[in-house]
């Protein structure tokens, strides 16, 4: 048996013998993996080292994430799906009276706990180009609906808050574009005013095609509190996976996998939120396996000793 899974196994994960569901062929690497030495026991915390035939070395334990790490990354995910879909619903209420909002670049400003989505566009006939509020709208996130809306007198200065939040956009875009390694537009867009310090912190996600969720090409950029420049931008994901988004929950666990870094992403958690059906979702970092549920719940599977692979998904 273990023989005629080699076979197969060179052969690719794309021969017709191999043709498996996701989850299927994860866990048969998983098997196959373990029948060759290379799996330490689920749960014992260790990894494998690279040895020299004939040699041998203890196993290196990589510490297992804390419960307060994972929240985190759940709760940052939450944050970006609700921006995203604040602005793809006001947008949409919008869009059939007004349609210039529909190109529109929009922000979400958190004004005591209420989201206003304000859509802006650019003004280039005046004797120097600015950003032209043309619609703000407050946003009802726990009925997921919009809710009281200002058209405003387009000649008067937009709110400071919404200004410097677009600037942070705009800076994080030129960001994006010059810096190698950053995400291709259009993107999906979420800024944040940090807590503390004042910067703005910015995730950019490159668009997926319909009926499809894309995990990388993806950044998170760090903007200077006035909005004006870029302090350090991070690239979220080595490679890019596209899993298919099946039309109802209930099909088999869907499957990416990171070559870098050794917990699930904030952006991670986002995409399997707007796309809840292809959850439970499993992600392989080199040390951890982990699981994200259909509301963003990140749990921990175990150490992960198989190099990372990513069969549910297309590159």
């Amino acid at each position: 048996m273990i023989r005629d899974r080699r076979d197969r196994f060179k052969k690719g994960l794309d021969s017709p013998a191999m043709f498996e569901p996701p989850i299927a062929v994860w866990h048969r690497l998983v098997r196959l993996g373990a029948a060759f030495g290379l799996v330490a026991a689920l749960g014992s915390g260790t990894g494998v080292q690279a040895q020299t035939p004939g040699t041998s070395a203890p196993p290196v334990a990589f510490a297992r994430p804390t419960p307060e790490e994972l929240q985190a990354v759940t709760e940052n995910g939450r944050r970006i799906a609700a921006y995203h879909e604040a602005v793809a619903k006001s947008r949409a209420a919008l869009a059939a009276q007004h349609p210039e909002v529909a190109e529109a670049r929009a922000v979400v400003v958190d004004r005591n706990g209420v989201p206003h989505v304000s859509f802006f566009l650019r003004d280039e006939t005046g004797p120097q180009p600015r950003w032209v509020l043309i619609a703000d709208v407050v946003y009802q996130a726990r009925a997921g609906e919009v809710g009281a809306t200002v058209f405003p007198d387009r000649a008067k200065a937009p709110p400071a808050d919404a200004v410097t939040h677009l600037r942070a956009i705009e800076a994080a875009r030129a960001g994006a574009t010059t810096k190698p390694g950053g995400p291709i537009a259009p993107w999906d867009e979420a800024v944040f005013k940090e807590k503390t310090g004042g910067a703005y912190v910015v995730y950019l996600q490159t668009q997926a095609a319909p009926n499809t969720a894309r995990f990388g090409s993806d950044a998170r950029l760090r903007i200077s509190g006035d909005g004006m420049q870029v302090g350090e931008m991070i690239v979220l994901h080595g490679e890019t996976t596209t899993v298919p988004v099946p039309a109802r929950a209930g099909a088999s666990p869907t499957l990416h996998s990171h070559a870098q870094g050794d917990l699930p992403t904030d952006t991670d958690v986002a995409v399997v939120l707007e796309h809840p059906t292809i959850a439970p979702h499993l992600i392989l970092t080199p040390h951890h396996m982990f699981r994200i549920e259909p509301d963003g719940r990140v749990s921990y599977l175990g150490p992960n000793a198989v190099p990372p692979a990513a069969p549910g998904g297309s590159r």
